[in-house]
């Protein structure tokens, strides 16, 4: 089988990463590094998704990368990145412009071991500060479900009754310790831009970082009524938030699918089309896209 994939080059675009990562269970192996325009980023051996794109292609969420370039030019700012993972969308423009403030939000550990790492191999300045931490609507410690395969669909635990569609009942619980975005001790100096992908945990993020979210001048959010429903969470606290506080956006494909996006609009009007999804998406884990809102009718990236 090896010998096979290594004399067809189809064979190893296809299968040769997979073949890797299963053979590393049999040898203990527990993580592996890719070299890519990002620099060489490490991830855990049984990354399927994140670390397996870099490998593949030398990049992982380039619209975003190009996005929070053109969004910060050659000023500075802060950037928020909470569901940081590895640091895929972190390290990229930390590297670039060294001006830019970066706060990257990861819980999960073996996650932010291998985040922790690349910042101190790719990042020389010193313009990056991590949390081990999920944001929630309240300061506790909680369950938190970790996925085997795709390393960025960990998420909160929460008992909803709801069918479980990616094999969550399967998955390992461990815990981890939430705190509200508005009681940490960041400064925010503008242009600020915040990420949030946090599989289904939005509404929480919003209910507890109201005051410094609001500050933000832009804002991509990961819209999945599928996830926050397996958390219990309210999706409408996230579309009346960005009503409140964002004129304008576009509707986007995550870059985990193709990346387009949709033609700018009024917030009111995006808002008010994603209210008919929370029940239409709901029971659909593959129906989930990302909303890009701005407070200027004019949108950067």
């Amino acid at each position: 089988m090896a010998k096979s994939l290594l004399e067809d080059s189809s064979l190893t675009r296809e299968y040769g990463y997979l073949y890797l990562s299963s053979l590393s269970r049999k040898l203990n192996v527990v993580r592996f590094s890719a070299a890519g325009q990002y620099g060489t980023m490490v991830s855990s051996s049984n990354d399927l998704s994140i670390l397996r794109k870099y490998a593949e292609t030398g990049r992982w969420a380039p619209e975003l990368a190009e996005k929070l370039k053109t969004f910060f030019g050659e000023s500075g700012g802060t950037y928020l990145d909470i569901g940081a993972n590895i640091g895929m969308t972190t390290i990229p423009i930390a590297q670039c412009n060294e001006r830019v403030k970066c706060y990257a939000f990861e819980p999960e550990p073996a996650n932010y071991r291998n985040l922790l790492r690349n910042i101190a191999e790719n990042c020389p300045s010193s313009n990056i500060e991590t949390f081990q931490l999920a944001l929630h609507e309240r300061e506790e410690v909680l369950p938190f479900e970790i996925a085997d395969g795709n390393l960025g669909d960990h998420r909160l635990h929460i008992e909803t009754g709801l069918p479980a569609k990616q094999n969550e009942k399967s998955r390992q619980i461990i815990e981890v310790r939430c705190v509200r975005l508005d009681d940490l001790p960041i400064h925010l100096t503008g242009p600020v831009f915040a990420k949030i992908d946090t599989q289904g945990a939005e509404p929480y993020v919003f209910a507890g970082g109201s005051k410094t979210l609001a500050e933000a001048d832009a804002i991509l959010v990961e819209w999945s009524p599928y996830h926050m429903a397996r958390l219990g969470g309210n999706p409408d606290i996230v579309l009346t938030f960005l009503e409140d506080h964002f004129s304008h956006g576009r509707i986007e494909e995550t870059d985990a699918k193709a990346g387009k996006h949709g033609p700018t609009e009024s917030m009111k009007t995006i808002t008010t089309r994603l209210r008919g999804t929370i029940t239409q998406w709901r029971d659909d884990p593959l129906n989930y896209v990302d909303i890009y809102a701005t407070k200027s009718p004019s949108i950067g990236g």
